[in-house]
């Protein structure tokens, strides 16, 4: 990894100059920034241009751009406790190639600070924990042998506040993403910087997949779920396509993953579903809304089509949905040609795009990297 004296000498001139700078920022800042990365959501600029934007115009010397980390397959765990697949890395400004590695695997999946700025969902410093961050693996092993004495994560989605600490540590857990900013100086960002920054979350977490937002349908159903009660907010429990059992069992996984969860189903009638999860006060809302049948799937191909887009080989969703490598395959093959897309590799692009995910494969997931089901 590379050392300080070598981090130094770049970033000096830039940074006297930047912190000049910051002390007279005012509103339009902000607001050239609110644009950009609005912009930068849409595809109209590139994305790293508000991250440049960012780390120039509040000080940092490094910047990394994050993205949500959707959850692999089984039996991905390293031998150590770190994760074998970390998250995407969508930009990096500056930081070492072994630093900007450590940042994905190791400080997003075990560090405890990283999971205290994703509980609070507020940027945070290190003088914000309630711990020496010091004396933390990933200021030893990434952040001090680069010479970085201040920094700044900023939580880009929601770990649900509910999920054990058991459960956000497991090597194969679905987690947020985030941005990661790091300075040489030891000055902290300002109450009003971290504040506006939070504000800005929702739209710096469109830079992760930067294309216009769908105009989204009304819902045709919204229950409320919590561990004891079920209660419609929108609609009756007659017009739901589950039964309360099966309310009870959603709600439960969206406490036990670490993301809203987003799937189609099939009703007994042949009516297709998309299904929608999102943390509320003491509960879970499920908003539920008729749709048209994504090209045909049956659903046990949504079921491989949902395992296959968290990495899962053909072996491993044989054995989890009780059927043959062979019948996979040709559920497989049969969604290729209803999907029109050529590979497995734009399969699961497509299944990522188009939310194509099931219960049951939601549920094989969850139970196999929960600890407590294994």
């Amino acid at each position: 990894m590379a050392d300080a004296v070598t981090l130094a000498g770049p970033f000096r001139l830039r940074r006297l100059r930047l912190l000049a700078e910051c002390t007279t920022m005012d509103m339009t800042w902000w607001i050239r920034l609110a644009d950009s990365v609005r912009a930068a959501g849409c595809g109209d600029v590139p994305v790293d241009e508000p991250i440049r934007m960012i780390r120039d115009g509040l000080g940092f010397d490094c910047a990394t751009l994050v993205g949500p980390r959707r959850g692999g397959p089984p039996g991905q765990g390293a031998r150590d406790g770190s994760a074998a697949i970390g998250h995407p890395v969508l930009v990096n400004l500056d930081y070492p190639t072994d630093a900007v590695k450590f940042i994905v695997t190791t400080y997003a999946l075990q560090c405890p600070a990283h999971r205290f700025a994703l509980e609070h969902r507020v940027a945070r410093r290190f003088i914000d924990l309630p711990f020496d961050f010091r004396a933390l693996r990933t200021y030893k092993e990434a952040l001090e042998p680069c010479g970085f004495h201040e920094g700044l994560t900023v939580p880009l989605g929601t770990l649900h506040l509910r999920a054990s600490q058991q459960d956000a540590a497991r090597p194969n857990a679905a987690s947020p993403g985030f941005l990661a900013l790091s300075s040489l100086h030891g000055r902290p960002l300002s109450d009003d910087a971290r504040l506006a920054l939070t504000m800005l979350a929702p739209d710096l977490a469109k830079l992760t997949d930067p294309q216009p937002d769908p105009p989204r349908s009304p819902a045709d159903l919204v229950i409320w779920a919590s561990d004891s009660r079920i209660e419609p907010r929108i609609g009756t429990l007659t017009d739901s396509p589950f039964p309360a059992k099966r309310l009870t069992q959603i709600e439960r996984l969206h406490r036990r993953a670490t993301a809203d969860l987003h799937f189609r189903h099939r009703d007994a009638a042949g009516h297709w579903w998309r299904v929608d999860t999102s943390s509320a006060a003491n509960g879970v809302l499920i908003r539920l809304e008729r749709t048209e049948p994504d090209d045909h799937l049956t659903a046990r191909e949504l079921d491989v089509v949902g395992l296959l887009s968290r990495g899962w080989t053909n072996d491993t969703v044989a054995e989890h949905l009780g059927i043959s490598v062979r019948t996979v395959r040709t559920h497989i093959e049969s969604a290729l040609m209803k999907l029109g897309v050529p590979n497995r590799t734009a399969l699961v692009r497509e299944a990522l795009r188009r939310d194509l995910d099931s219960l049951d494969a939601i549920r094989c997931a969850v139970d196999t990297t929960d600890p407590a089901r294994n």
